[in-house]
Parts: structure tokens; C-alpha cells; sequence
């Protein structure tokens, strides 16, 4: 005799432990609890000699912002730097990992920007993060090189101890040397240099470390120069954060074909934007307290061991 197969229930009794709540409730925080860092990061920065608060210490506020629906993934916050000023605030959203990382990147910002001795307008400085460069070289060694900094992450213990950033560990550097190895290294990236210049700028820009411009030959090759880069960090590019610039002249650029004379010597000078496709070739770390780069990737190989 054949006995009946019980019928599957997809749904969990009342009295048996939620592993759908289990699940929602990872989704949402991204396995970290922000009300938790919370309450650390407001306690006063001290000073690690004195024990006092630093004088220029302002404590932050948030405002939850969040819909109230059953299927919400994620966080909505309004996030106030100083809780006194209520003109400045940024609008946050994700996991909890993701706000803690939005306001220590927006903490190491503001951090730059008061310690940056700058003209009227400029840009909140990104100098403090460590830094990727990648270098691609054509085959007659024209050079091209590009930058990100690992926004968020830190090689300074003091900067670490205030959970303003994360400290940079072995790990992270092995994780960041094999995704450039497979993004780069194992595609032969060939960047198309040319005379249009791609920019990507603005708020997001700046908070992933990658606010800069590219020469390129097309647009499209540049969004997705930069495409590729924030992909180290498995980021994405802000689709407004791109501007395309040019020159309506026709000889600016021009490739120099004339000697000129230099302290005696004739010489034709250099290009100013040539056109030329430049292979990726190695990516070095620099960590602001180290004094040498870390040699992570050399073509197709990941050297960082």
C-alpha cells in the first residue's frame, strides 16, 4: 500500500521560530546592527592623551525616515552631522552597513574638507583614504594612469579607534588585489585614450573615493573606464555624475609634428592628448603611513601575498 505523501506547507506555524523573519531582518542590516554603532559614535572623540573631548567635536543626529511596510528591506535616514544645524543633512538609505559606511565616508569628508587649506568653491578633499593606482602602458610606453581611494578604510589606528573608518587588513588588500586581476588583468583592459574628456564628479563621486576625469576616444569608453574601477569596490557609477567636455578647435590638440628649440637641443614635443589604446599593466596600494607602494597586481597575476 502506497502512503500518502504529506503536503508541503511553505509558510511557518505560529509557534516555530521565524526563519523568514531570520532572513528579512539579514536583508535589512546586512549583518550589522546600527543602533549599536550608533551609540558609540555619538560618545565625544577623545583626545587619546588628555582623555578630554576634542574641542572641535559636534555631536551628529538622525531622523528615521523609513516607510512602515512589512516588506521593507533597508533604512531611510535623514542623517544632521551637527544636531544643532538643521540646514545640513544628507539623505541615507540601505542596509545597516551601508549607513554606517555613508556617514563615516561623509565624517572623513567633512574631516578633510576643515583640515584642507583651500581656495573659495573647491571640493571636499579625498587626500587620507588609501590609495589604487592602476597603470596602463601602449606599445610604444605611452602611459596612462588612473586613481581610486579605498573610501571608508583607514591605516591610521587613531582614525580607527574613533570608528571613523575601518581599518585596512591583509584580507581587504588580498580582496581588492583578486578583483583587479579579474576586472584588468584577466581582460586585458585596453583603455582608449583620446582628446574628449569624461569627468565624474559630485556628492556619490566623492564619497566613493573616484572623483576625477578620463581622456578618452568615446564617452561610452569612459563611463565605462570608471564602470570597471568602482567595481574594485563592487560599486556602481552615478548615472548623473557624468559630464563630457571639449574644445571647438580643431589644432588645440593636435599632434606636434615641428622641431622646437629647448636649451639648444630640438625636439618635437609631446602629444597633449593622444590618441592611443593603453593595456593594463600593474596596480600598486599606497597607504598614507607606508612609506613604499604595495605592489598588488602585475597583469594577470596577483603578486599581494
Amino acid at each position: 500500500m502506497i502512503s500518502k505523501l504529506p503536503e508541503k506547507r511553505l509558510t511557518l506555524d505560529r509557534d516555530e521560530p521565524s526563519l523568514l523573519f531570520a532572513v528579512n531582518e539579514l536583508l535589512q542590516t546586512g549583518g550589522f546592527d546600527f543602533d549599536e554603532w550608533w551609540k558609540e559614535f555619538v560618545k565625544p572623540s577623545l583626545d587619546p592623551k588628555t582623555k578630554k573631548p576634542l574641542p572641535n567635536w559636534t555631536k551628529p543626529k538622525f531622523t528615521d525616515r523609513t516607510p512602515k511596510t512589512e516588506k521593507n528591506i533597508g533604512r531611510w535616514i535623514r542623517y544632521y552631522p551637527d544636531k544643532n544645524d538643521e540646514t545640513t543633512f544628507y539623505d541615507l538609505s540601505g542596509t545597516d552597513r551601508d549607513l554606517v559606511h555613508h556617514i563615516t565616508a561623509l565624517t572623513y569628508q567633512q574631516a578633510s574638507e576643515d583640515s584642507a587649506k583651500s581656495g573659495k568653491n573647491s571640493k571636499p578633499q579625498l587626500e587620507g583614504f588609501p590609495l589604487i593606482e592602476l597603470y596602463f602602458y601602449s606599445s610604444d610606453r605611452k602611459k596612462g594612469i588612473k586613481r581610486i581611494r579605498c573610501a571608508g578604510y583607514t591605516d591610521n589606528p587613531k582614525i580607527a579607534n574613533l570608528k571613523l573608518a575601518q581599518s585596512v587588513t591583509p584580507a581587504d588588500i588580498k580582496r581588492w588585489a583578486s578583483k583587479i586581476k579579474t576586472i584588468f588583468g584577466d581582460t586585458k583592459y585596453v583603455w582608449k585614450k583620446g582628446k574628449e574628456c569624461l569627468s565624474y564628479s559630485g556628492q556619490i563621486a566623492r564619497l566613493q573615493g573616484l572623483e576625477g576625469y578620463a581622456y578618452v576616444q568615446d564617452p561610452a569608453d569612459g563611463i565605462a573606464l570608471f564602470t570597471a574601477l568602482l567595481k574594485i569596490f563592487d560599486s556602481t557609477p552615478d548615472p548623473d555624475g557624468f559630464n563630457k567636455s571639449g574644445t571647438t578647435s580643431t589644432t588645440k590638440y593636435k599632434k606636434p609634428t615641428k622641431e622646437v628649440t629647448v636649451a639648444g637641443e630640438k625636439i618635437i614635443p609631446d602629444e597633449k592628448r593622444p590618441i592611443v589604446d593603453v593595456e593594463f599593466e600593474r596596480a600598486v596600494l599606497k597607504l598614507p603611513l607606508l612609506k613604499k607602494p604595495i605592489l598588488l597586481v602585475k597583469k594577470n597575476v596577483v603578486i599581494y601575498k
